[in-house]
């Protein structure tokens, strides 16, 4: 870890040595968005929404040839608040790449990668319940990003690194914030996350990433990871993906309940009717390893009561673009919802946004 501490100062030094920033041009872009949600199974309910996002954005280029860019976007969130987040500072260096200082950005997960919804993809666009695991990721704290550049390397390689300097930190963070004392014990101090990407041949594209913790404190049974891989490949109108995640969330104790693994599997075909018209199906299975409390706990050891529990999520969409506007909707259906066995829910979601 010291040897990617040392090279991210190196860059950083290499950057700023000599280098100028001239005023660059601000843009804001956005969407608007409302959405109809009608819940069914064993819950019940119904909801009317409006969001926006506005993101605002300005780039310019350094005297010694670097160009830099910038942005933060404007989210709003449930209970009608909004967040200034999603802040990046980004420096173009060429044949050396681009290096990033993200907040609440920069994430390296492959979870969506397979790449099949024509509103969104699966579990990231809306489903019953988490899918725990999917979405861990880089972006939850400030992180310094490094990628190749792109078109450097053979079969369109494209490598990148986050370092998370301190993961008790969060995100969301504002100029000269102070950080404090990180109390993370078995989750670690430090965060490094891993990805690659390639398009081997046409129409193909693959990935994967992978994520670790440092310096654990405490008693650790077992070591914070996630990680995954994906495949999506299209010809002409059609386009077909595959993926799998797993997530070992940090456990100090060899004898304590809970879920001491996740595996997600996920696959689906997309297909353009037309220019205007696309629809998608994909089905998702995230299994929960679980342990029951210890039948000898007092000896510190096993035998566990064991189970596994299989949320799985169905995912057909349609979407439309009417010129400006796409009119969408999706339907989810689950077994064991959030798993919880024989908890079957369902979800439509009738939508339209507006992009400017």
């Amino acid at each position: 870890m010291n040897k990617l501490n040392k090279l991210f100062v190196v860059i950083l030094s290499s950057l700023f040595i000599s280098a100028q920033a001239f005023a660059g041009e601000l843009s804001v872009t956005g969407s608007a968005k409302a959405s109809y949600a009608i819940n069914g199974g064993d819950s019940s309910g119904k909801g009317l929404g409006i969001s926006n996002e506005l993101k605002f954005a300005a780039d310019g280029e350094l005297d010694n040839g670097f160009t830099w860019s910038y942005f933060m976007e404007l989210d709003g969130n449930d209970g009608g608040a909004h967040d200034n987040d999603d802040s990046q500072i980004a420096f173009g260096m060429g044949d050396l790449g681009t290096l990033k200082l993200n907040d609440s950005e920069g994430g390296l997960s492959t979870e969506t990668g397979y790449g099949i919804g024509a509103m969104g993809v699966g579990d990231d666009y809306a489903n019953t319940d988490d899918m725990v695991g999917n979405d861990e990721d880089i972006s939850g704290s400030g992180n310094i990003e490094y990628n190749t550049a792109s078109g450097l390397l053979p079969f369109g390689l494209v490598a990148k690194v986050a370092y998370v300097p301190n993961n008790g930190d969060t995100d969301n963070n504002s100029y000269k914030n102070g950080g404090g004392e990180n109390t993370q014990g078995i989750t670690g101090d430090t965060n490094t996350m891993y990805q690659v990407t390639a398009a081997p041949i046409g129409g193909l594209k693959i990935g994967a990433s992978y994520k670790d913790a440092n310096g654990e404190s405490g008693v650790v049974a077992q070591s914070y990871e996630s990680g995954g891989y994906y495949a999506n490949y299209s010809m002409g109108n059609f386009k077909v993906g595959v993926g799998e995640n797993f997530y070992a969330p940090a456990v100090g104790d060899k004898v304590s309940a809970g879920a001491y693994s996740y595996k997600a599997t996920q696959a689906g075909i997309e297909m353009a009717i037309n220019d205007a018209l696309s629809i998608s199906y994909s089905e998702e299975k995230s299994t929960a390893l679980k342990y029951g409390a210890a039948q000898n706990a007092a000896a510190g050891k096993s035998p566990f009561a064991r189970t596994d529990v299989t949320f799985e999520s169905t995912f057909l969409q349609a979407a439309y673009d009417i010129g400006g506007a796409t009119v969408g909707i999706s339907n989810v259906e689950s077994k064991n919802s959030g798993y919880v066995e024989a908890d079957d829910q369902s979800l439509t979601i009738i939508s339209l946004a507006l992009a400017f």
